[in-house]
């Protein structure tokens, strides 16, 4: 995925800040999602004990 964009953004000569977006949100996204699971899983174990 990463790979692809790369290609077409030099193909379609696309701008600088969308690939250093794109690039950041790759990063962050597994990052956001690992929290988000934890935090979900502390709210059902909360719930589960009362």
């Amino acid at each position: 995925m990463w790979l692809l964009v790369l290609l077409l953004s030099i193909k379609l000569q696309m701008p600088t800040w969308y690939w250093i977006i794109f690039t950041i949100i790759t990063i962050l996204k597994p990052l956001v999602d690992l929290f988000e699971n934890r935090f979900i899983n502390e709210i059902f174990k909360k719930f589960e004990n009362e």
